[in-house]
């Protein structure tokens, strides 16, 4: 005789079932530690040799573009890191849970998923309504409370159709009785049985396995058992009664008041649900078996296309966790590009961004796309090319594609050229819309054997809605840097102005004390000389404090003369030397250039830049290292002459993230409190001479380059 015991066995090994959710949950769990151990993620996709065959074709694959090939899944899994590990599996799982499904077209899937997303809907109302303290799992427990039955359907097919039948007119209880009776375990025991394989709480697969038990018992389970079965109670109810409000008072406490707001405008919320998930879903009905008047060819396809647009979303779940983590712009493309990858299997995609003007879009894609070098390149205004996709795609809010049967412009020029930059047969262009707001367009390209997939745009709408909320908060995040950045120059402009008022009448008096030492040691002539260095220093020290007071203004007062650079240069170079700590082993070397003519510019300018750029050097090597400051003449671009002054150091380097914002007033990558102001006088002190400055950094250290005119202007 069958018991429950072995005919979940029987389930178990009868093929019929998905195997991969155990491994997919282990994953997901190692993947979401704090500290993620990659090792261990190669161990536990090493047991699954579906998922290690897709890991090394992913990272073998052009879309990759690994320099050499992987064999070995360890590596692999290090190389593509924990997230794409992740979301890999989660794409795997999802269809080998639904693919058995999809090939048996007789279960009206259409109505069972209607009642299934009805009970979730009801369930997250009355968890808010009882302030359960998570009502996201509340829906997820009303959307999988009657998974068991398609369990039952795929291992039994022959058997339980007519069960199925006799169900039509009875409550589920009464399905439940005979499932039993025939079959030795109902549909709730099953969905338990499987919740329970896939390593989900035990109250969650509790909450499954007594939703159709008497009252009296459900009156003494715990909250989510009674919420999931009030929301199965209601949904077939249709409209609230004495019983439904009965029960709801003796399960969780509720009024007939509160039981009426339960049901409202469920109908409403479940056609938009329907609307944002592109799937069908029909009208109201009381079994999973019972048929719309249409033909079983059509039935047959609505249900297997209904299941295939819930596995699109579902595919999404990792990626859209990506998107949500990303910090910059690049990550944001990076995601765009791996779900690119997953749900069309195609790896040519980039971004058109919207600049902050809002009229020209310009290409954009991650470091590792295969167009990276040529993306950047695009750039137009939509507003002139309104009959190209792109400009349609803008004008209409709406996804468009090369192979709409309806479209009332042919290809223009500019369509040509992009599928050609994609090498693809055509191409979908989405547009990218967060809170009214325009944030660019994904250019996808799409062979012609893959122009089906574009019938449904759920999955794509909701990618780029997403990616659409990124970049909004990477253009806030963006713009609250640079007002943060502009309040600490405005704070450091007082402060300044308060310090060079300070030290202005000390300088005076010291400066005053060394003409009197001058007079009284008129004798050594070796004292009156290092005097007259203090004394000079002391000038430039004045002068450095009179500029402080246009810290953030352009009124800086350059003083041009004729100089020897070399001999400048050389001077401060041996003057910093000296001030640095006996301890501190770092050499500091110079290269003069013997043919540097004389050059005309603020000698006090040319000491302030190469002190705060010798600082910043010396900064980046802490107790060891060179520093090697040279100077020679170049010719620019217009034919002109100027000179070329270099700082380079033997450090770390850089962090290639702050390279773009390094002259920016508040970016520093000293921390301990540093104002990152240093390198933004720099680059505004050479702008007023008529320079420019620029940095290159990598692991063997950083170069910066201060570019002169001989004479200043």
């Amino acid at each position: 005789m069958s018991t429950p015991h072995t005919v979940l066995n029987d389930l178990k090994v009868s093929g019929n079932l998905p195997s991969m959710p155990q491994v997919l949950v282990r994953l997901i769990d190692a993947c979401h530690q704090q500290e993620v151990d990659l090792q261990k993620v190669a161990r536990i996709v090493s047991k699954d040799s579906t998922l290690t065959a897709k890991i090394l074709q992913l990272v073998n694959s052009a879309f990759i573009g690994a320099r050499s090939p992987f064999m070995d899944v360890r590596q692999a899994v290090v190389y593509l890191g924990a997230d794409t590990v992740r979301n890999l599996a989660v794409s795997i799982s999802v269809q080998q849970v639904f693919r058995r499904v999809e090939t048996n077209g007789l279960l009206s899937l259409d109505r069972f998923w209607y009642h299934s997303y009805e009970n979730a809907l009801l369930a997250r109302r009355i968890a808010r309504a009882v302030s359960y303290p998570d009502p996201s799992e509340a829906y997820l427990g009303g959307l999988l409370h009657d998974i068991g039955k398609l369990l039952l359907w795929m291992a039994f097919p022959g058997k339980y159709a007519p069960l199925l039948l006799k169900g039509v007119r009875c409550h589920n209880g009464r399905l439940a009785f005979l499932e039993q009776e025939k079959l030795h375990i109902n549909h709730c025991e099953a969905g338990a049985w499987l919740m329970e394989q896939w390593r989900l709480p035990s109250l969650f697969a509790d909450a499954i396995r007594f939703h159709h038990h008497p009252a009296e018992e459900l009156a003494q389970g715990l909250p989510l058992t009674r919420i999931i079965s009030l929301a199965d109670l209601l949904s077939h109810a249709g409209t609230t009664d004495k019983e439904s409000e009965e029960l709801a008072r003796r399960l969780l406490d509720l009024t007939p008041q509160q039981v009426g707001t339960l049901t409202e405008g469920i109908e409403d919320q479940l056609r938009e649900v329907a609307d944002n998930l592109g799937i069908r879903i029909p009208e109201k009905s009381l079994s999973s078996l019972e048929k719309e008047p249409e033909s079983e060819a059509l039935h047959r396809e609505t249900s297997i296309d209904l299941i295939s647009r819930v596995r699109d979303i579902s595919q999404l779940t990792g990626m859209l966790d990506n998107l949500l983590r990303a910090s910059d712009r690049e990550q944001i493309a990076g995601a765009v590009e791996q779900s690119m990858k997953i749900l069309f299997n195609e790896d040519t995609c980039f971004l058109l961004l919207m600049d902050t003007d809002g009229d020209r879009l310009h290409g954009f894609t991650s470091p590792d796309n295969r167009l990276a070098h040529q993306a950047v390149k695009v750039s137009f205004r939509p507003d002139d090319h309104a009959e190209s996709l792109a400009g349609q795609a803008v004008l209409q809010r709406q996804p468009v594609h090369s192979f709409m049967e309806n479209r009332e412009h042919s290809g223009t020029m500019l369509d040509s050229q992009l599928v050609r930059l994609l090498g693809s047969d055509g191409m979908a262009v989405v547009p990218m819309i967060h809170r009214g707001q325009l944030m660019g367009l994904i250019v996808i390209g799409i062979a012609d054997s893959r122009s089906a997939l574009l019938r449904h745009t759920a999955p794509l709408r909701l990618l780029a809605g997403q990616a659409g909320a990124g970049l909004f908060l990477c253009q806030l995040y963006q713009t609250q840097a640079e007002r943060i950045a502009e309040e600490r120059v405005a704070a450091a402009t007082m402060v300044a102005r308060k310090i060079a008022h300070e030290i202005n009448n000390p300088l005076a008096i010291l400066r005053n004390y060394i003409k009197i030492l001058e007079m009284k040691l008129r004798d050594d002539e070796s004292i009156r000389e290092d005097l007259a260095v203090m004394d000079q220093e002391f000038a430039r020290i004045g002068n450095i404090s009179s500029q402080l007071d246009d810290l953030a203004t352009d009124r800086l007062l350059i003083r041009p003369r004729h100089l020897d650079l070399n001999q400048l240069l050389a001077e401060t170079v041996t003057m910093y030397g000296k001030s640095l700590p006996p301890d501190r082993e770092i050499e500091i070397l110079f290269e003069p250039d013997p043919d540097l003519p004389e050059i005309e510019t603020d000698p006090d300018c040319i000491r302030q830049i190469l002190l705060n750029l010798i600082g910043n050097a010396a900064d980046a090597l802490q107790d060891r290292g060179t520093i090697t400051v040279a100077v020679r003449a170049e010719k620019e671009e217009d034919g002109e002459q100027a000179v070329l002054l270099t700082v380079t150091d033997t450090g770390p380097g850089i962090p290639a993230s702050l390279l773009p914002s390094l002259f920016d007033a508040g970016t520093s990558t000293k921390g301990g409190g540093h104002s990152g102001l240093g390198l933004a006088i720099v680059r505004k002190i050479t702008r007023r001479l008529g320079g420019t400055i620029t940095c290159s950094s990598s692991e063997k250290g950083t170069i910066f380059s201060v570019s002169l005119p001989l004479r200043h202007t």
